[in-house]
């Protein structure tokens, strides 16, 4: 048996896999959506770093992940957009449409991982949800700090080290699995897979908690953040 977290990269996306039984890591290219729709029998938890659960408007969780975080790494929690905007062809588009529904306009970081999120969305349903969480890797990192959000952004070496030196107590081979990393995948997405795997090990330990309460959207998915 294992859990794993997933993150999305340019190759697609990267998973941080876990045994159970032994605690021994792996690291590989996945296709997170094929997962979703035929959940392999081993697997009990999965984290993933995508918004899952799409609102009319604000989302609580990355309200209370932000405040949570504080500054400045608060600001690495992007607000979610609505469903209607990531069908939308053009950024100026879903805009538009999330401020007609939401009431804010789609931030360009936002609008950068839209197309994860559409894939996440058009491929999970509340029956995945029983195992398939969402995460945010900056609130692993600061629950496996006890509760200290990071000194340093994630892409420059200070902020490497940082998190390296968390993941390193729980996941001993994070550095090989750093040097060898597949192609396509940066430094953060990997340290952001392994944080979300780490979330994954505590969910399946029942050791995790929400950062508040999770809504529900339109199709019955549950709208948080776990740590």
């Amino acid at each position: 048996m294992m859990v794993a977290g997933v993150d999305g990269c340019k190759g697609g996306w990267v998973a941080f896999i876990v045994q159970l039984s032994t605690l021994v890591t792996s690291v590989e290219l996945t296709e997170l959506p094929l997962i979703l729709k035929n959940k392999p029998a081993d697997l009990t938890c999965l984290g993933i770093d995508i918004p899952i659960g799409l609102l009319d408007g604000s989302r609580a969780c990355d309200k209370a992940a932000r405040k949570l975080l504080g500054q400045p790494r608060g600001t690495s929690v992007f607000p979610a957009p609505c469903r209607a905007a990531i069908q939308s062809p053009t950024y100026n588009d879903a805009s538009t449409v999330n401020k007609e529904r939401a009431g804010t306009k789609l931030s360009v970081f936002t609008w950068g991982i839209v197309p994860k999120i559409r894939e996440v969305d058009d491929a999970i349903t509340p029956e995945c949800q029983q195992w398939a969480f969402e995460v945010h890797p900056e609130v692993c990192f600061w629950a496996m700090a006890g509760g200290r959000p990071m000194a340093h952004r994630k892409k420059i070496p200070a902020g490497v080290d940082e998190r390296l030196a968390l993941l390193r107590t729980v996941f001993p081979d994070i550095e090989r699995h750093l040097l060898n990393r597949p192609s396509g995948v940066g430094k953060d997405d990997l340290l952001d897979a392994a944080a979300a795997a780490w979330t994954a090990l505590r969910l399946h330990r029942e050791q995790s908690g929400q950062v508040c309460e999770p809504e529900r959207d339109g199709r019955g998915l549950a709208a948080g953040i776990w740590d």
